[in-house]
């Protein structure tokens, strides 16, 4: 509890502009054990201040949030979501400092992104502004007409943090579980991403990152990849993609084994949006460990209180499948988020989910934001 009281003093004392404070707490319930698990009070502040002078800006980013675990003995994580500053003149962008990146264009399971670790201390965290982990580094951007590139280098690439000793994804103790550490400035990431946008709507990208393997969480060896994105709007629909081929990838057919191959990944999705509710559907391939996996998610938004949704993967030849419900709920600066989450399938290395079939959960997250 002292990490979250000196962060409230803290961030309240920097900025005179009042930032945006949230408070809350985050818990799963385990029907199969009959417990509460991976339960922490969390705070968090946003600040942003921009600065723009004919061609020239400044904008300064400050996302802080702090997680104290009451639930396990795990140490209270303090996590820089976007603490930066951005420089732009004509049309070169520059940012150093905790940064997220975002090259996917698919729901669920996004394969193009690579640039930051994860947080795996619950298996089916999809919503990213809590499974990925920020990495401490510069990027520069350079925009021409419809092109724009980016470069990347990242000093300090962090690690994933791991199902904790003991709880439910982790209940066998085979890892220590907490964050992987990793040195600064040792073992840097790099790359650099292109993207255009054609006059039809089709928005196209490609992708080179050097960085450490993302298809087996907290392995310390590093990979190269080559990523493909696309999306087309045509009115209402928008058609998009990922695909993902990486040299010598480390993946994982069971949690314990390891193999080193070439690994090639494919998503594809169509999504339609109405005035009041959103569908999306895909089907996804992984070609080297032959599990392939068709898709839906449904968002309804007619409702200024409840916003629900619901997402399925289903494997196409197997009865492994992941069924997640979704309803959030907003009163003025108080927020509810109920989550239930269902696994079901084999234990099988041609399985993703059905490993964590004695493992549906339903989630509660409940904050008042300042």
């Amino acid at each position: 509890m002292k990490y979250l009281a000196i962060l409230m003093i803290y961030s309240t004392s920097v900025f005179a502009a009042a930032p945006q404070f949230t408070l809350g707490t985050r818990s799963s319930y385990f029907f199969d054990d009959n417990k509460l698990a991976n339960s922490f009070l969390y705070a968090q502040t946003e600040y942003s201040y921009e600065n723009y002078d004919n061609e020239m800006g400044l904008k300064l980013n400050f996302d802080i949030r702090a997680m104290d675990y009451y639930s396990s003995n795990e140490k209270t994580i303090v996590d820089p979501v976007n603490l930066s500053a951005e420089f732009l003149l004509d049309s070169h962008r520059f940012q150093i400092g905790f940064v997220r990146y975002r090259f996917s264009e698919t729901f669920g399971l996004q394969l193009l992104d690579i640039a930051n670790p994860r947080d795996y201390s619950e298996f089916i965290f999809n919503d990213l502004s809590w499974a990925k982990r920020s990495v401490f580094g510069m990027n520069h951007t350079v925009k021409y007409n419809r092109l724009e590139t980016q470069f990347i280098l990242t000093l300090w690439p962090n690690g994933d943090r791991l199902p904790y000793k003991g709880s439910p994804f982790n209940e066998d103790g085979f890892i220590e579980g907490g964050v992987v550490e990793r040195p600064w400035f040792k073992n840097p990431e790099y790359g650099v991403r292109t993207k255009y946008l054609f006059e039809s709507g089709l928005d196209l990208s490609l992708l080179y990152f050097h960085h450490f393997a993302r298809s087996t969480p907290g392995l310390n060896e590093q990979v190269d990849s080559f990523g493909l994105a696309f999306s087309y709007v045509h009115n209402e629909w928008v058609l998009r993609g990922d695909n993902l081929y990486t040299l010598s990838d480390f993946v994982q057919p069971t949690f314990l084994q390891v193999e080193e191959k070439n690994h090639f990944q494919s998503l594809w999705g169509i999504d339609r949006v109405w005035e009041n509710f959103t569908l999306g559907l895909q089907v996804q391939f992984d070609f080297n460990l032959y599990r392939h996996y068709a898709g839906g998610q449904f968002e309804y938004s007619a409702f200024d209180v409840w916003k629900p949704a619901i997402m399925v993967f289903k494997n196409i030849k197997r009865e492994d499948y992941w069924l997640q419900v979704k309803n959030r709920f907003s009163i003025g600066d108080f927020n509810i988020n109920l989550t239930y989450d269902s696994f079901g399938g084999e234990k099988t290395d041609k399985d993703l989910f059905g490993h964590f079939s004695s493992h549906d959960r339903f989630l509660i997250d409940v904050s008042a934001s300042f």
